[in-house]
């Protein structure tokens, strides 16, 4: 495998999230999905490594650790989706060399191979995008962190419910886990040869 100093871990982005109409979509979400696909192939260009993370819905195997997998109580609290809803919205290009990588939880490490994937890369500096910021995003940031990778949030190409939710949350990531940055600052990383 090729060598990479940064990785982009960028967070379901399925067409239930992205796209007006879906079972969990936020305007916030539609507003962000020009810059991301932007940043993505720009990113891909400047050396960093691209992996897509996508969440498959209607696992209920015993490896997986969906709320109701853990706790029936929380049935009905767990969002569904169609099938055609699971699948990466079709304005982000997937290119040779790119990472996909199916999740069954909020955390993009667990029972999954992303730490090995980042690891045999060469990987020191983790970038994270996608939806939901206080979520999946903040729990992927929250074990890179834990599986000491420098981690960073980015600001702009993250979405939730509402801009007043993810500027809590992205201070609370900023306060306690990873970096918060936006995309301009990134590039400009990647640039200097910070990233």
């Amino acid at each position: 495998m090729k060598v990479y100093k940064t990785a982009l871990i960028s967070v379901d982005l399925q067409k239930a999230l992205t796209m007006p109409g879906g079972d969990n979509y936020y305007p916030t979400a539609g507003e962000m999905m020009d810059r991301t696909v932007e940043c993505i192939d720009l990113f891909r260009e400047k050396g960093v490594l691209i992996i897509h993370v996508w969440t498959k819905y209607h696992n209920s195997s015993g490896v997986t650790a969906s709320a109701k997998s853990v706790l029936p109580e929380l049935d009905g609290r767990v969002i569904r989706h169609d099938k055609s809803s699971q699948d990466l919205d079709d304005r982000i290009h997937i290119m040779d060399g790119d990472v996909i990588l199916r999740k069954f939880s909020y955390s993009a490490f667990l029972n999954t191979p992303l730490i090995g994937i980042l690891q045999q890369a060469g990987v020191e500096n983790v970038l994270v995008s996608g939806i939901k910021t206080n979520v999946c995003c903040r729990q992927t940031a929250i074990d890179s962190v834990s599986h000491n990778f420098k981690t960073f949030m980015i600001s702009d190409l993250t979405s939730t419910n509402n801009e007043e939710i993810k500027a809590f949350h992205l201070n609370e990531i900023n306060r306690y886990f990873a970096k918060v940055i936006d995309s301009a600052e990134v590039i400009r990383r990647l640039d200097s040869g910070e990233f």
